[in-house]
């Protein structure tokens, strides 16, 4: 038997202890509450271990497994140090206040090998099954449209957690999770996946004063025969259903995240069609969080960290809709600010040795072989958590510039730097970029970049583009009176032609000025067949010649070119592994060179037991040129294949081999 500990003495505490009784995989051994009256009433009714502190009953080594069933503002700090107190988790829904929250638990979980589960509870249930099965018969192939919706009134205070702000308020984190939940799962279920994310979401809703959804509306589409609209409400009666409508057929059910919910109760599924009613009745012999617990604790004793009714990958999607939907709607809770989030310090520990690092001569920091580029992240909150588990791999070199999404990506940059009062982190930025790439734009960009982020300098600085019509003096010149200002140190170009770079410090060593020992172009396996965006380059084999000769740094960008090398089957059930189009990479990289690069790439990716994207990007690494690829991770699933990328060992066969295949 798991031994369970449950944090809280509410409503849907109470509901687990009650139903944990029945349970043939989980005992229920101790509870946690700050209320000593609650605590004294769970003694006496359930006869466990009662604790009025959270960390006593996590330091206690007779329970396996933790269930939090407190407020959602709290289930993110409970959660982590749940996981890092070495016990199982189940968490309830929603398990965090946003996505960022719950990839570092995800992340969290994985790393610790712990199982961790959002406690969805409908998803365990038979009728779920049942409903997903005749979905399947019924609406394979057909234009779909899903409803679900989920109101009540709750005539409390603004101070109650409902409509308390501080406490994750409003109708859709507590109840509209539901309905996005169980169409993405329907959505999925047509589409031969677990689940499905929708390509696009439009949203209303009304706000109260403190700026919580009273109610919410969604309309999503999935695919053109695809579509769903969903609704919650914390202050207005639904009929709090499910309808999946095709022409004049309809299958409806009746609450269907409850399922009947307790022992012996019958749920209802109704197949409607030409005005006749087909009633498919399902009976539950367990109940409704019995299931769930059972499920979570056949998992824990099987060495699971996850379940295939609530998936990790599902979960963390699941968030990320669900903050698209609030974005819509335009609520911040307290905990999506970082001045007041959680994340305000760091939850990581000191770097570690993941990413080893090398000096360079040009700087007195030493620098990590790859480089986080900071244009991918979606706000603050998100971008803080990302720089610090680079930086607790060992990382060093961010990228950022001028324009990367209006400035705001020097503005997190500088803000983490400065409240983590970090020293030897390496700031890559870049300026002047078309159609400001002129030598009078240089100095006032440098200067606008380091105020946004309250930094004194950059310490590699790289024009983001050329300009043809300029004369290559022109802009060292101006460079350098940059760097003898203090403004930047090692000067760099990116995007330049060979011939355009070669002159440019041709004429630096002629006048004795600093010329260029960074260069940012292209290069990955995969060839660019043309630009990606105007006014772009890659090296072609003399330009590698050249900087090699020269001991000029590359740092390029798009070494994994745009998704190229993923493999779609990996990586298809996580939102933020997010590919170009179709479109673009076609006309970018697909030519039959390329192809049987990529082809060669997934041969040698069985070999060494890794992904096709790692080879890209070890390719690179691994090549005898001081190379430092820029690589723009979404979440730290990506960042982590591109660290264990780096520690794959490529020899002068293996690259011969991925060029030309000899």
């Amino acid at each position: 038997m798991v031994k369970w500990g449950v944090i809280s003495t509410g409503t849907i505490s109470k509901a687990f202890c009650d139903s944990i009784r029945y349970s043939k995989e989980g005992e229920l051994v101790a509870v946690a509450s700050r209320s000593s009256k609650n605590l004294k009433h769970f003694s006496n009714k359930y006869g466990v271990e009662t604790y009025d502190s959270y960390d006593a009953l996590l330091n206690d080594a007779s329970i396996d497994a933790i269930y939090i069933g407190t407020p959602h503002n709290s289930h993110f700090d409970l959660s982590l140090k749940t996981l890092r107190s070495g016990k199982h988790l189940l968490c309830e829904k929603p398990m965090t206040m946003n996505s960022t929250e719950a990839m570092i638990l995800v992340n969290e979980s994985r790393r610790l090998n712990l199982f961790f589960m959002e406690a969805f509870m409908y998803r365990c249930h038979p009728l779920t099954h049942k409903m997903l099965e005749i979905v399947k018969q019924e609406f394979s192939n057909q234009e779909v449209l899903i409803e679900s919706s989920f109101g009540f009134t709750a005539d409390v205070e603004e101070s109650h957690r409902l409509k308390n702000p501080e406490l994750g308020g409003g109708s859709i984190l507590d109840i509209g999770c539901y309905p996005l939940s169980m169409v993405r799962l329907i959505a999925g279920n047509l589409m031969e996946n677990s689940f499905s994310d929708p390509l696009t979401i439009s949203a209303s809703g009304e706000l109260s004063s403190n700026n919580i959804d009273l109610n919410a509306k969604a309309d999503l589409e999935f695919s053109p025969n695809i579509k769903a609209t969903i609704k919650s409400a914390i202050n207005e009666e639904y009929d709090n259903s499910l309808r999946i409508s095709s022409g004049d057929k309809q299958i409806f059910v009746k609450e269907p995240w409850h399922c009947g919910q307790f022992q012996g109760q019958k749920a209802e599924i109704k197949i409607l069609e030409n005005n006749q009613e087909k009633v498919i009745e399902v009976t539950d012999d367990v109940g409704l969080f019995t299931r769930e617990i059972d499920e979570a604790s056949i998992c824990i004793k099987a060495g699971k960290i996850e379940s295939s009714f609530m998936p990790h990958a599902d979960s963390l999607s699941n968030s990320i809709w669900l903050d698209k939907w609030l974005n819509e709607l335009k609520v911040v809770y307290p905990a999506n600010s970082i001045n007041t989030s959680s994340l305000k310090s760091s939850v990581f520990s000191k770097p570690s040795k993941d990413l080893n690092t090398v000096e360079i001569p040009e700087l007195d920091k030493e620098i990590s072989p790859i480089v986080f580029g900071c244009d991918n992240q979606i706000n603050e909150v998100h971008a803080f958590a990302m720089f610090d588990y680079y930086y607790s791999k060992g990382g060093k070199v961010f990228d950022t510039a001028f324009i990367y999404n209006h400035g705001l990506s020097d503005k997190y940059l500088g803000d983490w730097i400065n409240s983590r009062n970090l020293k030897d982190v390496v700031v890559l930025g870049k300026g002047a970029h078309t159609p400001d790439c002129f030598p009078d734009k240089i100095r006032p960009q440098i200067e606008e970049s380091l105020a946004r982020g309250n930094i004194d300098k950059l310490d590699i600085y790289c024009l983001h583009r050329d300009n043809l019509d300029v004369p290559v003096n022109e802009f060292i010149d101006a460079l350098n009176e940059c760097k003898h200002d203090g403004l930047i140190d090692v000067l760099g170009a990116s995007n330049w032609e060979l011939e355009r770079f070669k002159s440019a410090n041709d004429y630096a060593n002629e006048q004795e000025k600093v010329g260029f020992k960074v260069l940012s172009n292209n290069f990955s396996l995969a060839r660019m067949i043309e630009p990606v965006w105007p006014g772009c380059f890659s090296c072609d084999e003399s330009y590698l010649k050249y900087l090699k000769d020269n001991k000029i740094h590359l740092f390029p960008w798009s070494s994994q070119a745009r998704g190229f090398f993923v493999n779609q089957v990996e990586f298809a059930a996580n939102e933020h592994f997010a590919n170009p189009t179709d479109e673009e990479e076609k006309r970018v990289w697909h030519d039959e060179l390329n192809l049987a690069r990529r082809n060669r790439a997934i041969e040698l990716a069985k070999q060494k037991n890794c992904q096709p994207i790692q080879i890209a990007l070890s390719y690179v690494v691994n090549l005898e040129i001081s190379a430092y690829p820029l690589v723009g991770p979404r979440n730290f699933f990506e960042l982590d294949s591109c660290i264990e990328a780096t520690n794959i060992e490529l020899s002068a066969e293996d690259l011969r081999y991925l060029e030309k295949g000899n």
